[in-house]
């Protein structure tokens, strides 16, 4: 089984086999697999790994996935790689989450401002209009705060004001 291979190529420090085998695991669409990937995910200070790992979750499309990438996006430890974090969630409906994804916008790292924009903007259909009044706020703010950003600020609110 291919979770076996894995787990004995991680621990005999084999990355790059351990990389192959998670791209192939997220391929074969394995849900029985998800558990122990979810546990790897989160447990990983890697983040090479937590990147293969997350992109093989959101292959896969088990729901389960959702609040473990949620999790990590609010960790210190990934403070500065979160963008492919962002990238997985755009598999699933994650518009509960609209307001957290929102305060990714302001990230000074540009793949995780940007990517939250591409998350949001695949996510509107699902997000209430009050939690789209929250953001739109939210941003007017942030537009207050950093005068730098006014364009792609502008932009993100624009997201909340189409129909």
């Amino acid at each position: 089984m291919l979770l076996d291979k894995f787990k004995k190529e991680l621990n005999n420090g084999d990355l790059e086999n351990a990389l192959d085998t998670i791209e192939k695991i997220g391929l074969m669409q394995d849900y029985t697999t998800v558990p122990a990937l979810i546990n790897y995910l989160v447990s990983t200070n890697n983040n090479v790994l937590r990147d293969a790992l997350a992109i093989a979750l959101a292959d896969i499309g088990d729901h389960q996935a959702i609040e473990p990438l949620i999790g990590l996006l609010k960790s210190p430890k990934t403070l500065k790689s979160r963008g492919t974090l962002l990238y997985a969630l755009e598999s699933f409906n994650c518009s509960n989450y609209a307001e957290l994804i929102t305060e990714l916008l302001f990230e000074d790292n540009f793949e995780v401002s940007r990517q939250a924009f591409i998350l949001l903007e695949a996510q509107m259909l699902h997000i209430s209009n009050g939690v789209k009044t929250k953001c739109i706020k939210r941003i007017k703010r942030e537009l207050k705060e950093t005068p730098d950003k006014v364009q792609f600020l502008t932009e993100s609110m624009d997201l909340f004001l189409e129909d």
